[in-house]
């Protein structure tokens, strides 16, 4: 009859993390990234919003018996909960995909139509959105403690996410991921201007880390750790296969990529590798051929790599690079690094802000991709030398995507790769440079100079 008051999908959570995020619109705030973020760590552990309001019904159904409605006796508020508790438990078979938002609106249906027959009351608007308000006090401490449950007790909810949740107080109205969103951001704060002086010290103090040497040594593939990056599958689709360049490029490929991997692992410790059953795989997607314009033959348009968290995958060109294989990577591994130290990564982007909008990359381009409005990034500017080069340079790395990722760890990695970008992102931008390093290698800043920690999102 009346659809319940706008409800979020999930327990108390409102739609706070679907936000606007074309150029010119205001960026997202550091909040909505994160409980985006843990909301999709929620959904790859599997748990469904059906599941969560199935089980805060069957909760509230053990819980209140069926009443017995009396509309003579009880007081008007009274019987409009008894009226809602009736229509819970009448409407406690949960379709499966349905959302407490569904939920709430079957309920609200069926007590307020119950409810004004009742008391012979008229049916308008506003009795339904007072219902509607009543059936969500009522079913919302059953959906809270749910959620907050099936948290704590799933296996693939991740420890640091289950960790801050455990915080969250038995009893609680507040979500248990608005919650934890909360936690993780009171632990992250935004660091000082660094001095020249400073900066001179947190470079040689990197500069002294044996992962360092490697990089600068181009070491990093047959250095410390770089055989647990052994790759567990490399697959060419068959329209790859196919096109004519596929052969000349197809052996050094299948040097790269595994070189890449070996790279990946040197640089990132086990405990900040993605979950084994989330390891990516390598698909070698075709490239796109065309008949050349002003020259005989034909013009191929390398494909554009890309990582997916869905099947586990990263896409490449048979053309691509050493560095693309462990840029790519590097998304996968931005997805499962600990709240904290992802939110410390955009605690870099923000105290590079200068203004609180999001901006094209590619104005001239027709496909927009949304960035952060930063004013530099030293180290990618000092590679990205062209004018051509230098906006991509600067705002590339501050990237936004719907998750909530950026670029701007993968593009680090990369630059980690190769000796000659190392030291570009070592020297120009040692910040950014530890901040991703203690993110991938935090035993290596154990016993770190703290006056330098201090220089870093803490």
């Amino acid at each position: 009859m009346f659809p319940a008051q706008p409800s979020p999908d999930s327990g108390m959570r409102g739609d706070r993390s679907k936000t606007n995020r074309d150029p010119g619109s205001v960026a997202p705030t550091a909040f909505q990234l994160l409980l985006t973020r843990l909301e999709d760590h929620v959904k790859e552990a599997g748990i469904t919003q059906g599941t969560v309001c199935g089980g805060a019904v069957a909760d509230f159904c053990a819980a209140v018996p069926d009443p017995q409605l009396d509309t003579l006796a009880a007081p008007a508020q009274a019987v409009l909960d008894n009226h809602i508790d009736a229509a819970m438990h009448a409407c406690s078979p949960m379709v499966d995909g349905s959302s407490v938002a569904t939920y709430a609106s079957m309920v609200t249906s069926r007590a307020t139509s119950t409810y004004t027959s009742a008391n012979n009351i008229v049916a308008t608007e506003n009795e339904g959105v007072r219902v509607g308000a009543a059936v969500r006090a009522r079913i919302d401490p059953y959906v809270v403690a749910r959620e907050r449950q099936l948290y704590l007790n799933h296996a693939d909810v991740p420890a640091d996410l289950k960790g801050l949740i455990r915080n969250h107080a038995p009893g609680s109205l507040v979500d248990p991921l608005v919650e934890a969103a909360d936690q993780a951001l009171r632990a992250v704060n935004a660091p000082g201007d660094p001095t020249p002086g400073d900066k001179t010290a947190l470079t040689q103090a990197l500069e002294a880390l044996p992962v360092v040497q490697a990089m600068y040594g181009d070491k990093l593939a047959t250095g410390s750790g770089a055989q647990g990056g052994t790759l567990p599958n490399i697959t060419a689709t068959p329209a790859c296969k196919a096109q004519k360049h596929f052969d000349k490029h197809v052996e050094r490929f299948y040097k790269n990529a595994p070189t890449g991997m070996m790279i990946y692992a040197a640089l990132v410790q086990p405990s900040r590798r993605p979950p084994e059953k989330h390891v990516s795989n390598i698909e070698v997607t075709e490239d796109t051929v065309e008949p050349g314009r002003f020259w005989l033959g034909t013009r191929v348009t390398q494909y554009r790599a890309n990582a997916a968290r869905v099947g586990n995958k990263v896409r490449l060109s048979v053309m691509d690079d050493i560095p693309t294989v462990v840029h790519e990577i590097g998304h996968q591994v931005e997805f499962y690094l600990p709240a904290i130290e992802w939110t410390r990564l955009h605690q870099i982007i923000r105290t590079r802000m200068t203004s609180p909008t999001l901006v094209n990359i590619y104005p001239e381009s027709k496909k927009i991709e949304p960035a952060f409005d930063v004013g530099a990034m030293p180290a990618f500017e000092a590679y990205y030398a062209k004018p051509t080069e230098q906006r991509a340079g600067r705002y590339y790395p501050a990237k936004l995507y719907t998750s909530g990722d950026t670029e701007l760890l993968s593009m680090t990695v990369q630059f980690f790769s190769r000796p000659d970008t190392a030291t570009l992102m070592i020297r120009h931008d040692p910040v950014l440079a530890a901040t991703v390093l203690r993110a991938i290698r935090p035993d290596d800043f154990a016993n770190f100079p703290a006056n330098l920690l201090a220089l870093l999102p803490t």
